[in-house]
């Protein structure tokens, strides 16, 4: 461990759709550490990345022991290279973004806005931290500015390739390459993902995923069904959200324009994916009925996702920034 005020930090999975953001995000944002160091799978590592306008290395992880000089690592890799790496507890304090695709268990799941200061007080002295999905993250926000729902509220998340990291990214691009020049031959397992929108087994565990974490942190939990397909979209995704009006008559635009986090679209502007691409805010457009509330809801999910595992080392003072 360091002995600096400062952290020594590992950034794994830095080749990575999640992980080139928290690489950008860091030096945005001027979070104050000792080192960086960067790592990566065998087959992204020896490349170099421009981190705060310097050219580093990426090297390979050879094993969790790597890690045991750090202060700090962020593990924006798969879920079973992630698991072994946490059950090795090398040293320094973990924050998993792969668990984003699981439902809560007994590592602490936080994020911006919707974990109370309280509780990170009593959560400073956990070693492991992991983040919540993009979408369970809009949606959990969503809901919290509007106040307890009343009714059913029904949620349908539309992720584009870059929710599967680079490999989909990569798959998605030479899929639609092909596709164009009429020569594209799939595999007996493998999926369109060019031109099509689906929903298969891995989009319902990632929905099961989604509802169980916004059940975990919206009090009282919802009445809630969440779907979730995937779209030919490279980067960026969308959420649209149905609930019920409050009997009240509150006005559902002010609510959200008063949430941190949040962009509240001009009525009547249209809003795509792209125009979230790039953004840390989710923006939203908001369509009132006489007894119901419509969201769309267009967000840049590997920033998002990099943001919150940021805000959690940022929150716990192992930098020098601290959000609200």
């Amino acid at each position: 461990m360091s002995a600096s005020p400062e952290p020594r930090v590992a950034v794994v999975g830095a080749t990575g759709a999640v992980g080139n953001q928290l690489i950008e995000l860091i030096a945005a944002r001027g979070f104050q550490l000792s080192e960086l160091k960067l790592f990566a799978t065998d087959s992204g590592a020896m490349q170099t990345l421009d981190a705060a306008g310097e050219e580093r290395l990426v090297e390979a992880l050879e094993s969790p022991d790597a890690l045991r000089d750090f202060d700090l690592a962020f593990l924006a890799i798969p879920a079973a290279r992630a698991a072994e790496i946490v059950a090795a507890r090398p040293g320094p304090r973990l924050i998993d973004l792969s668990a984003a695709h699981q439902a809560p268990g007994s590592i602490p799941m936080v994020a911006p806005g919707l974990t109370s200061r309280e509780a990170l007080e009593k959560l400073r002295t956990a070693m492991v931290f992991t983040t919540l999905h993009p979408a369970a993250h809009v949606l959990a926000t969503c809901l919290k500015a509007l106040g307890p729902p009343t009714g059913f509220v029904a949620a349908t998340a539309m992720l584009g390739a870059s929710a599967g990291g680079m490999d989909m990214l990569t798959a998605t691009v030479d899929q639609t390459t092909d596709l164009l020049s009429a020569r594209l031959e799939l595999d007996d397992e493998e999926v369109q993902r060019g031109f099509n929108v689906f929903m298969r087994e891995h989009e319902r565990s990632i929905a099961s995923a989604i509802a169980a974490q916004v059940s975990a942190l919206v009090e009282p939990p919802p009445t809630l069904s969440v779907q979730v397909a995937a779209i030919p979209v490279l980067h960026g995704s969308a959420l649209t959200i149905d609930i019920q009006a409050a009997s009240n008559g509150t006005d559902a635009r002010e609510l959200l324009r008063a949430a941190p986090g949040l962009l509240v679209a001009e009525e009547g502007e249209p809003l795509g994916v792209i125009d979230a691409v790039g953004q840390e805010a989710i923006v939203v457009s908001v369509e009132t009925r006489p007894q119901s509330v419509s969201l769309w809801c267009v967000f840049d999910n590997t920033r998002l996702a990099a943001l919150s595992a940021l805000w959690i080392a940022e929150t716990l003072a192992l930098s020098s920034p601290t959000l609200a």
